[in-house]
C-alpha cells in the first residue's frame, strides 16, 4: 500500500506529552494522589529493610562477642536474639504491603485503559463521513487496542505502572544512594561510576527507539487493515480465485512487520546488554573493595551487608528508569496517533453541531440554498472513493477513475410536508444517497440551511431529531447478534412491536423458519442471511423506532412487485402520517410516490408526477426506458 512520506520524529517536545498526560490525570486526581502516597510509603518500607537488617546483624554479632567475652549473661544474649527475631517477623509485613500496592497499581492500569477506550471511541462516533475515508477499520482498531493497552508499552500502562514505577524507582535510587553515602561515601562513589555511562548510551539510542516504535505501530495498523479487508471480501477473493495473491501480499506485510519488530528488539537488546554489563561492573567493584574493608576491620559485617543490599535494590529500579523513558517514547507515538483521531475533522469538514431546541414532531422539512461538495481527504485510498460512488463521491457519470472535480450539490431548494411521500431518482452518482445523508444530519452542508419545522437542523438537539427518523440503507449493516437484537438495535422495544415490524417488512415468516426464530444468531456481518433478508431486517429495524420521517435508500429492490405493494399498504395502515423520502431506481416505486424529484449534475432538474415528468423531463424519460 503506497503512502505519502511520513515523519519519523515526534511532533512535539517531551514537555508537551508530559502536560498531555497531566491533563488526563485531572479527572482521576484522587486516585493519582493515593497512588503517589502508596508509592512513597512503599519506597520508605523498602529502604528501611537494609538498615534494619544492618542493625539486626550488628546486634547479633555484638551480642555474641560480648557473651564470648563474658560481658553479658546467656539470658541477656538470648533476650537480644529474641528481640531481633521479632523485628525480622515484623519486617514480613513489608512484602505484604508491596503486594497490595502492586495489585492496586495493576487495577488502575485497567481503569485507565477503560477510560481511554471509552473516550476515544466516543470521539470516533462523533466523526463525519470523511473521517472514515481517511481511517480504515483495522487502523482504528489498532489505535484503540495496541496504542492503549495495559501492557508495556501501552499508554494505559505508562500512565499508571510506567510513571509510578519510575517514581518509586527514582525514590529508591535516591534514598539508597543517600544511605550508601552515609554508610561509606567512598564505596558509594565507586558503585555509582557506571551510572553516567548508562545515561549516555540511552541518550544515543533514544532517537532510534522513537523511529522504530512508530514503524511498529504503523505496521500493526497496516496489517490489521489488510486482514479486515480480506475477511470482509472473502467471498470475492474466493470467487475470483485470488487467494494466492492475497497470501503473497500478507507474507510481504508479515516480513516487513518482522523486520520492524527485530529492529526494536535489537535496539532494546543492545541497551540491556550494555546496561547489565555496567551494572555488574559496579557490583563487582563493591564486592571486591567492600570485602577487603571487612577483612581489614574498617567496615562492619552489618554495614557491608546493608551496603550490598542497597546496591542490589537499585539494580531493577535502574532498569525501570530507562524502561519508563523508552515507553514514554512509545507512548508519545501513541498520543500522536490518538490525537489524529481528535483532530481529523478539523479542516476536512465542519464538526457536527448539537443544538438545544427540542421538537415534538417533524411537520415539514426544507432545504434552502443548500450546497455540498465531496472532498477527497488525505490518505484516502482509491477503492474507498469508489465505494462511495452511489453517494456522489465521484463524477455524475459514475467514473471514479478520471480526473474530474468531485461531485457537488449546488443551491438545492425543496420542501417536504408531513405525510408526503417523495421519490428521488437520478443517474448513478447523481447524489441520491448524499441527499439522504444531508437530510439525516450525518453530513452537513457547506452552505445553506436544512430546516425542520422552520428551525435550522444545527439548532435542534441531535437526539431529539434522530429519535424521530428511520434510515434504511442500501447496504444494511448487520451485527453479529441475534435477529431480535439486530431489529431492536438495543432500544429495549417489546417483542410484540418487533414481531409486528418484521411482519410489515415481510420478514416474519423467514425468521420463524430459523431454528431459533427471533433469537437465531446471524453470524459475522449477517452471513447466515441472504441479501434480501438483510434488507428486510433493515426495514424492520427502522420501523421499530416508530419514525415520523422514513429515509429509504433503494430498499425495494429486495421485494417483488406484489410484496412491495403490500409493504406500502401496511405502512399506510400502521404509519398513516409517516413522511417518506425514497431513493429508488425502480420506476414502479417512484410512481407510487406523491411526487418525484429528478437529480442531475448536483441540482434538482425537475419535480412532478410520473406523467408530468414523462412529458417535460428528458432525464426522467431516459431513466424510465432504461
Amino acid at each position: 500500500m503506497k503512502k505519502s512520506m511520513k515523519r519519523k520524529d515526534l511532533r512535539h517536545n517531551r514537555i508537551y506529552y508530559l502536560k498531555w498526560i497531566w491533563n488526563e490525570y485531572r479527572p482521576h486526581w484522587r486516585m493519582v494522589l493515593l497512588l503517589l502516597f502508596m508509592t512513597f510509603l512503599s519506597t520508605i518500607i523498602a529502604v528501611m529493610f537494609p538498615m534494619v537488617l544492618k542493625h539486626i546483624i550488628d546486634s547479633l554479632v555484638t551480642g555474641l562477642n560480648n557473651y564470648q567475652a563474658g560481658k553479658i549473661t546467656l539470658d541477656a544474649a538470648l533476650s537480644e536474639r529474641n528481640r531481633m527475631l521479632l523485628m525480622l517477623l515484623a519486617m514480613g509485613l513489608g512484602p505484604f504491603f508491596s503486594g497490595i500496592y502492586t495489585n492496586f497499581r495493576a487495577r488502575m492500569n485497567v481503569a485507565f485503559e477503560l477510560y481511554y477506550r471509552e473516550k476515544f471511541f466516543a470521539e470516533i462516533l462523533k466523526k463525519g463521513h470523511r473521517f472514515f475515508l481517511k481511517f480504515r477499520t483495522g487502523d482504528l482498531a489498532t489505535r484503540l487496542t495496541e496504542d492503549i493497552r495495559t501492557n508495556p508499552p501501552g499508554l494505559s500502562w505508562l500512565c499508571c505502572s510506567g510513571i509510578f514505577r519510575a517514581v518509586n524507582s527514582a525514590s529508591i535510587i535516591f534514598f539508597c544512594v543517600a544511605s550508601m553515602g552515609l554508610l561509606h561515601w567512598k564505596l558509594a562513589l565507586l558503585a555509582c561510576v557506571p551510572l553516567p555511562i548508562m545515561l549516555y548510551i540511552f541518550i544515543r539510542l533514544e532517537t532510534s527507539f522513537g523511529e522504530s516504535f512508530k514503524d511498529v505501530q504503523e505496521g500493526m495498523s497496516e496489517g490489521n487493515d489488510f486482514l479486515e479487508a480480506s475477511y470482509s471480501g472473502i467471498k470475492i477473493i474466493t470467487s475470483f480465485n485470488a487467494r494466492k495473491p492475497q497470501q503473497q501480499l500478507f507474507d510481504k506485510l508479515l516480513e516487513k512487520r518482522i523486520n520492524q519488530e527485530i529492529k526494536v528488539d535489537r535496539l532494546w537488546g543492545m541497551f540491556m546488554v550494555f546496561f547489565e554489563f555496567l551494572n555488574y561492573v559496579g557490583e563487582i567493584m563493591v564486592l571486591v573493595f567492600g570485602g577487603i574493608m571487612v577483612i581489614r576491620g574498617t567496615l562492619t559485617l552489618g554495614t557491608y551487608y546493608a551496603f550490598f543490599s542497597y546496591l542490589g535494590m537499585i539494580i531493577y529500579p535502574l532498569m525501570d528508569i530507562p524502561m519508563m523513558l523508552v515507553t514514554l517514547t512509545q507512548a508519545c507515538v501513541s498520543i500522536d496517533r490518538l490525537e489524529d483521531l481528535q483532530k481529523a475533522d478539523g479542516v476536512a469538514q465542519q464538526p457536527e453541531v448539537d443544538g438545544t431546541a427540542e421538537i415534538a414532531s417533524i411537520d415539514d422539512l426544507c432545504f434552502e440554498n443548500v450546497s455540498f461538495k465531496h472532498t477527497l481527504v488525505e490518505n484516502s485510498e482509491p477503492q474507498e472513493v469508489e465505494k462511495t460512488a452511489d453517494s456522489g463521491a465521484v463524477s455524475p457519470d459514475g467514473d471514479a477513475a478520471n480526473d474530474k472535480e468531485p461531485f457537488a450539490f449546488k443551491d438545492l431548494n425543496f420542501a417536504i410536508r408531513k405525510g408526503e411521500k417523495v421519490a428521488v431518482v437520478g443517474q448513478i452518482g447523481s447524489g441520491k444517497t448524499t441527499l439522504l445523508n444531508l437530510v439525516s444530519g450525518m453530513m452537513q452542508p457547506d452552505s445553506g440551511t436544512v430546516k425542520v419545522n422552520g428551525v435550522p437542523l444545527t439548532e435542534i438537539r441531535r437526539q431529539s431529531f434522530r429519535d424521530r427518523i428511520g434510515y434504511i440503507q442500501q447496504e444494511p449493516v448487520i451485527f453479529s447478534e441475534s435477529i431480535r437484537t439486530n431489529i431492536d438495535f438495543w432500544r429495549n422495544k417489546s417483542d410484540e412491536l418487533i414481531q409486528a415490524c418484521a411482519r410489515i417488512a415481510q420478514f416474519d415468516r423467514e425468521v420463524m423458519a430459523f431454528p431459533g426464530g427471533f433469537t437465531e444468531p446471524v453470524g459475522q456481518r449477517g452471513v447466515t442471511l441472504s441479501g434480501g433478508q438483510r434488507q428486510r431486517l433493515s426495514i424492520a429495524r427502522a420501523l421499530v423506532g416508530q419514525p415520523q420521517l422514513l429515509l429509504m435508500d433503494d430498499i425495494t429492490a429486495s421485494l417483488d412487485a406484489a410484496n412491495e405493494k403490500k409493504l406500502w399498504a401496511d405502512l399506510d395502515r400502521e404509519y398513516g402520517a409517516i413522511t417518506c423520502l425514497i431513493v429508488t431506481h425502480r420506476m414502479a416505486t417512484a410512481m407510487m410516490a406523491d411526487r418525484i424529484m429528478v437529480l442531475k449534475d448536483g441540482r434538482i432538474e425537475a419535480t412532478g408526477s410520473h406523467d408530468e415528468l414523462m412529458q417535460s423531463c428528458e432525464t426522467y424519460r431516459h431513466l424510465a426506458h432504461a
